[in-house]
């Protein structure tokens, strides 16, 4: 074999040894790129769940059997959260004692931790500081994040009380 066939050797060495490295990392970052859109999406999932179950139940523990004409007869906005009793989500039985909540969830060996907050808003801005006084609106801010995930999912809802 001569002088200009070893070159050309080595040369389809080096370009087939360079191909493969690249299909490898690409191969590398299509998967990290696939997981990381799969927790995202329990993280999403999670937050979807804990909202629908927060909406399926009373607005206030004070409408939670009887309607209220006035704010002034809702809870007190530092007084939000879990009432005594309440120890987990299954014996909620208002919007608003979700606020402080913290559960840790375990999906296919991966931790996720679940925490949100329920104030009152005003219904001009929704989305602007909470109110300190009781209004006809509640958001709740659901909060999921995973030390295998790149980035924490924030979800919002707002909750209104209407009287007819």
């Amino acid at each position: 074999m001569g002088t200009g066939q070893t070159l050309l050797t080595i040369g389809a060495m080096i370009l087939l040894g360079s191909v493969i490295l690249t299909t490898n990392r690409s191969l590398s970052e299509t998967n990290t790129v696939l997981l990381n859109s799969n927790i995202g999406l329990e993280e999403v999932s999670l937050a979807t769940s804990v909202i629908e179950e927060a909406e399926g139940k009373a607005f206030d523990h004070n409408t939670d059997t009887t309607a209220v004409t006035s704010t002034s007869q809702l809870t007190p906005a530092s007084q939000l959260g879990p009432e005594s009793g309440d120890t987990s989500a299954a014996s909620f039985d208002d919007f608003d004692d979700f606020n402080g909540y913290r559960q840790q969830v375990t999906i296919d060996s991966i931790p996720y931790v679940i925490y949100t907050r329920v104030c009152y808003v005003s219904s001009s801005n929704p989305s602007g500081p909470a109110s300190t006084s009781p209004t006809w609106n509640k958001r709740m801010d659901v909060w999921v994040w995973s030390a295998f995930a790149p980035d924490t999912v924030k979800m919002s809802t707002v909750y209104s009380y209407w009287n007819f």
